[in-house]
């Protein structure tokens, strides 16, 4: 979950709004259904719907380009019935599975990433956040342990799906492998951080690189430097930043306000993205200073989430009004073209471009 988010969520409700050529354009909404219509999960985008805190479930929606249309509910529409759980933190796809990270629930539940079947459910994890690939068999998960202080890195294997090694890392949030290391942003959890910390796939950390309080955001950009985004402060957003990792050490770092969240990149690896004080602004990597605010139509509510579908040159972003509505989608294409929005589950957190 994104307990911050939600805190401010719950401070102020923000009501955005952004310039606009036109208003948005409706697509068609259904639920699939799996006996009559071999349905697919590859061109598209899946929607990562986080569902509220406690008393429900999380979600996965699909916007099938393809058919332009939006599938509603697939994960339990496609395995009969079958919910989620608690709070549906991420969705990594690894080869032919699509990694379900589920942290309320405390575990990963495995799909088959084309057709969303259900295959499998890694457990021992605690308060799980991320996981990325180390190799074809392995993978690392970051969690921050049942008290949000304990928190680990563990390494997944692929093929038993079992906890094989861990070690003792403060809230890790997004991880990025670069040069066959792991770079780990620490958010401190429940407590607080400043540092990216940096481990061999042995899990054993070899440096800490000081950037920003409450690290929490990482991608890599074209140039294989490493762009890490830090919140600030959980009482007032005191040491917030965007900052490069460029041969290890921290350079370029901007301040921020607003306790900004979302970093993400375009499929390019030049263009970056994150949400402050309720504006989506962007930063050239080649030019690292904030060069302007995405302008989008027709918003309200505070955004959530940010994905990007390198596929289709398109920014999606989810707004939601509060703590158990369902959320609206917004689709902005770099070409021009009409932009879209729809409903999507509660708490729209990510996407994930197939």
């Amino acid at each position: 979950m994104k307990l911050f988010k939600c805190y401010l969520l719950g401070l102020s409700l923000l009501s955005v709004m952004f310039l606009s050529c036109g208003d948005d354009e409706m697509i068609t909404t259904i639920n699939p259904d799996p006996m009559t219509e071999e349905q697919t999960y590859d061109n598209g985008v899946l929607i990562v719907n986080e569902g509220p805190f406690s008393g429900g479930s999380a979600s996965l929606d699909f916007h099938d380009i393809g058919k332009d249309t939006l599938l509603r509910n697939v994960y339990s529409t496609v395995n009969d019935g079958q919910v989620i759980g608690s709070i549906l933190q991420s969705v990594t796809v690894i080869g032919d599975n699509a990694y379900l990270v589920v942290n309320n629930s405390a575990k990963i539940e495995v799909v088959d990433a084309i057709t969303m079947d259900y295959k499998n459910t890694i457990t021992g994890v605690f308060g799980p956040r991320y996981i990325v690939a180390l190799n074809n068999n392995e993978a690392v998960v970051s969690e921050w342990g049942l008290d949000g202080l304990s928190g680990q890195l563990k390494k997944i294997n692929l093929s038993t799906m079992t906890v094989t090694d861990s070690v003792s890392v403060s809230g890790p949030e997004q991880m990025v492998i670069s040069d066959d290391k792991i770079f780990v942003a620490n958010s401190g959890g429940f407590g607080e951080s400043n540092v990216v910390s940096v481990h061999g796939f042995d899990l054993v950390q070899e440096i800490e690189i000081p950037v920003g309080k409450r690290t929490i955001d990482m991608v890599q950009d074209i140039n294989n430097d490493i762009w890490v985004l830090s919140g600030g402060s959980y009482t007032d957003g005191d040491g917030a930043s965007l900052c490069q990792i460029k041969n290890n050490i921290s350079e370029n770092c901007m301040t921020l306000a607003g306790f900004p969240s979302d970093l993400i990149i375009d499929a390019n690896g030049v263009n970056l993205y994150y949400v402050e004080n309720g504006e989506i602004k962007t930063v050239n990597v080649n030019s690292p200073t904030i060069s302007g605010v995405v302008l989008v139509p027709n918003i309200t509510g505070t955004i959530y989430g940010l994905g990007y579908d390198g596929n289709h040159g398109a920014l999606y972003i989810g707004t939601t009004p509060d703590f158990s509505s369902e959320s609206t989608t917004h689709v902005v294409y770099e070409n021009g073209d009409a932009n879209i929005s729809f409903t999507t589950g509660v708490l729209t957190n990510g996407y994930v471009s197939r």
